[in-house]
């Protein structure tokens, strides 16, 4: 009985043995070969592009050209924040357009995302060639029910559906939250009279800059579907109905959540009037939001 106990022991620390160098081995081949491989794959080349605004330098690697971080709209924070989003300025020399920008204030971290920012109008483009040859576009509201969401999400990227279609897809970052839709005009008048819809806003801001660019990135500025999934969808709903989106697309596909019903104006005001109890500011205190850290306003 042990000297067929010690054989067994010593089968057993043979078979191990042999397995650790046989994987060791695998392993030993496979980096040899994921290393041959990557060797074999060509470096991503830049493209340049010349926009309205100035030229953008993205990246093709393999069938698909991308552009990453591209701004749409002027900065939103500061003396702008919850209005409606100011013309992008133009800029000199060629931006680069190779990582993503920042997300919308939402109450977590985006992995593998930029820190966010109120500052966060931009937007990504997957596209087969910047070759001017006028291809669909699809431009994507991701969800996220108004509050959380990015165009950088890592399981909503564009590339399978341009490469596959052979479409131009656009998705853009936009505003989130209270700095997307708190509805301040009752309160505070004129200056704030776009607010409530400002994440809205700047959607149909992205769209007016795909109308006017597309084109040099392989897109049809007349051919232009938007889209969206759960908040994605309520949002497409709502760009469906304003006026001023009504030139910029001319299909709309909403997969789930229908935004049926919005928020009543009367609605908004209340909310609006307990996120100044919740600060600790009167109602002729609105001016002070601005002052209020973005971080704040995503806790309440």
């Amino acid at each position: 009985m042990q000297i067929s106990q010690r054989k067994m022991l010593v089968d057993r620390r043979k078979f191990l043995v042999d397995s650790s160098i046989a994987l060791a081995a695998l392993a030993s081949s496979s980096a040899i070969g994921a290393g041959k491989f990557a060797w074999a794959q060509a470096a991503p080349e830049t493209v340049e592009v010349k926009t309205a605004y100035g030229r953008l330098r993205g990246k093709r690697t393999g069938d698909l050209v991308t552009f990453k971080g591209v701004p749409y709209a002027g900065s939103v924070s500061g003396s702008n924040r919850f209005k409606a989003p100011p013309p992008l300025a133009p800029w000199t020399g060629v931006r680069d357009a190779f990582d993503p920008g920042p997300p919308s204030f939402q109450p977590n971290k985006r992995f593998g995302e930029p820190d966010a920012s109120e500052d966060c109008l931009v937007l990504n483009i997957w596209t087969p060639a910047a070759d001017h040859r006028r291809r669909p576009v699809m431009f994507y509201n991701h969800g996220g029910g108004f509050v959380i969401g990015s165009a950088s999400s890592r399981n909503q990227d564009g590339s399978n559906i341009a490469r596959e279609y052979d479409v131009v897809v656009v998705a853009s970052n936009h505003r989130l939250g209270l700095l997307g839709y708190l509805f301040l005009a009752d309160l505070a008048g004129e200056e704030y009279a776009t607010s409530g819809n400002q994440g809205l806003l700047d959607i149909t801001a992205a769209l007016k800059w795909v109308n006017e660019n597309i084109e040099a990135f392989g897109g049809d500025p007349h051919n232009v579907m938007v889209f969206g999934e759960s908040g994605g969808g309520a949002k497409t709903s709502c760009i469906y109905a304003m006026p001023s989106a009504k030139d910029y697309f001319n299909k709309a596909s909403i997969e789930s959540g229908p935004g049926v019903h919005m928020t009543p104006r009367t609605m908004a005001t209340e909310t609006a009037k307990m996120v100044l109890a919740e600060l600790g500011l009167s109602e002729k205190e609105v001016a002070k939001l601005r002052d209020v850290p973005a971080g704040k306003l995503v806790e309440i």
